[in-house]
């Protein structure tokens, strides 16, 4: 299991906002699941992410992937209820989405 912490690849701002910061992490991601690995993304010293940059790190995943793939392989930690309600939202359109 790998650790992702944003604040070590974002560590001039408390919120998230772009879909090429999230891209940047998505890239990190997959590296880690191609070795099989299991992922914690650690959003301490955050206060909000976008829907463009929770959908690049997740909503791509789980359309290509799965929810379950999701849900097996990437936990998050230090998320409060803004993080948590848009990843939310952007698992719940990107599984009726789902490509593979």
């Amino acid at each position: 299991m790998e650790i992702i912490k944003l604040k070590s690849l974002f560590s001039d701002s408390d919120n998230l906002i772009s879909r090429y910061d999230g891209l940047i992490v998505r890239k990190n991601i997959e590296k880690i699941l191609e070795n099989d690995n299991k992922v914690v993304i650690d959003f301490e010293g955050f206060v909000l992410i976008t829907q463009s940059f929770g959908d690049e790190i997740i909503g791509v995943i789980v359309r290509n992937k799965g929810v379950e793939f999701v849900k097996n392989h990437i936990s998050l930690i230090n998320t409060n209820g803004q993080i948590k309600d848009v990843l939310n939202f952007v698992v719940s359109y990107s599984k009726k989405m789902k490509t593979a």
